[in-house]
C-alpha cells in the first residue's frame, strides 16, 4: 500500500444531536429558514444510550454534531452531556470514550467549559477560507446576518478553540459554485498556516431547499448573489475527482494530522469512503443516529445510510474496511500523530 494511505482508520461514532439551528447558510439543509424540516433534539438518556453502543462497541470516540446554539441551557446541556459520556464505562474496555464536538461557534468560556467538561477535540469547518467566496454562501441580507455569518469571527473562533487546549479540526467544501482552482489551493494553504490537528473536508451537494442548492439544480435562486461571472459549475464526476485530489495533497503536505473520510462522498459513489481512505482519510464518523431521525438531519440531498440503523451502519463499513485491506483501530481514540 501507497505510504501515503492510512493501514488503520479509526472510528468515531456520529450522533446528530439536533438539527436546530440559528444560522442561515444559503447551502445548508438545516438553515434556520428551511420550513420543511422537522425540527428535533435527542433526549439525554437516548445520547448516553447511543455513546454507550458507541463504547461497547469498540469505537475509539463520539461526535456531537448539530445545529449552532448559543442559549444558556443549551451550554449547560451540552457540559453535563460531555461529563456524562466521559464517564461511561465498559466490560470490554477500560478507556473512556474520546468525544468530539461539532457545535458551530461559541465563546471562548463556553469552549473552556466544554473542554473542562471532557470534551478532546473539535471541529470547526471553515467551508470556504477565501473571505469573498465565503460571503457568497453567507446571507448578506443585513446587517444581523452578515455579523452572524462573518468570516472574521470564523477564524476568531479556531484560535479560540486552540487557544481552549483542543485537539481542532476543520475543513471546507469541495467543487463549490463560484469556487476556482485556486480558491482550492487556497484552501491547503489555510489549513497548513492554521497547524490543525484534524480536517474534514468534502464535495458540495446541493439541497433544493437552500438558496445556493436552487442555483445550483437551474430553480429560480432566492437570497443568493447575482451572479457575476463567476458561477462554475461542477459535474458528479468532477467534485469526487477533486475530492479525492484534496484529501492526497493534504495528507502528502500535512502527513502526520487527522482526515475524514466524508460521508457526502458516498452520494457521488457508493464506495465514497473506501475511496477517500485509499486516498489518504484515516477517520470514518459511521453514524449511529437513530434512524427515525437522521432523516431530519440532511445537510444536503441524497445522503447515504438515512435508513439504517448503528448496527448495520457498523456491519456494512466492517465489510467495506476489509475488502479494501483496511484495519480498524478498535477501542482507540485515534489522535494526531498515528497515522502510519
Amino acid at each position: 500500500m501507497n505510504r501515503r494511505n492510512s493501514r488503520t482508520v479509526y472510528l468515531r461514532g456520529l450522533i446528530e444531536l439536533s438539527n436546530i439551528c440559528r444560522k442561515d447558510c444559503l447551502y445548508c439543509g438545516i438553515r434556520c429558514s428551511n420550513r420543511k424540516i422537522e425540527r428535533y433534539e435527542l433526549p439525554e438518556a437516548q445520547v448516553l444510550e447511543l455513546s454507550q453502543y458507541a463504547l461497547d462497541s469498540g469505537y475509539g470516540s463520539v461526535v456531537l454534531q448539530g445545529g449552532e446554539r448559543c442559549d444558556s441551557n443549551y451550554v449547560e446541556r451540552i457540559s453535563a452531556l460531555v461529563y456524562k459520556i466521559k464517564h461511561l464505562t465498559s466490560d470490554r474496555t477500560s478507556l473512556p470514550l474520546g468525544i468530539t464536538l461539532s457545535l458551530g461557534e461559541q465563546s471562548r468560556e463556553v469552549y473552556r467549559e466544554w473542554f473542562n467538561s471532557g470534551a478532546d477535540r473539535y471541529l470547526l469547518r471553515i467551508e470556504a477560507s477565501n473571505p469573498e467566496l465565503y460571503r457568497k454562501i453567507h446571507p448578506s441580507g443585513n446587517d444581523a446576518e452578515i455579523k452572524m455569518h462573518s468570516y472574521d469571527r470564523r477564524i476568531e473562533a479556531l484560535e479560540d478553540l486552540k487557544s481552549a487546549g483542543y485537539i481542532t479540526g476543520s475543513g471546507m467544501m469541495i467543487a463549490l459554485p463560484y469556487q476556482k482552482m485556486g480558491d482550492l489551493e487556497r484552501d491547503l494553504d489555510f489549513l497548513a498556516s492554521m497547524d490543525v490537528d484534524m480536517v474534514g473536508m468534502g464535495p458540495y451537494i446541493p439541497h433544493r431547499d437552500t438558496p445556493l442548492g436552487r442555483l445550483s439544480l437551474g430553480m429560480k435562486p432566492e437570497g443568493v448573489p447575482p451572479d457575476d461571472g463567476d458561477f462554475v459549475s461542477y459535474t458528479r464526476e468532477q467534485r469526487m475527482a477533486l475530492s479525492l485530489e484534496m484529501i492526497r495533497r493534504l495528507r502528502e503536505r500535512m502527513p502526520q494530522i487527522n482526515i475524514a473520510a466524508a460521508t457526502a462522498l458516498e452520494v457521488l459513489s457508493e464506495d465514497g469512503k473506501a475511496q477517500a481512505v485509499l486516498s489518504g482519510a484515516n477517520v470514518i464518523m459511521p453514524n449511529i443516529t437513530t434512524s427515525a431521525m437522521r432523516r431530519n438531519y440532511q445537510l444536503y440531498e441524497g445522503k447515504s445510510e438515512v435508513k439504517d440503523d448503528a448496527e448495520s451502519t457498523r456491519l456494512k463499513l466492517e465489510r467495506q474496511m476489509e475488502r479494501i485491506g483496511v484495519k480498524i483501530g478498535w477501542f482507540d481514540i485515534g489522535n494526531p500523530g498515528k497515522f502510519s
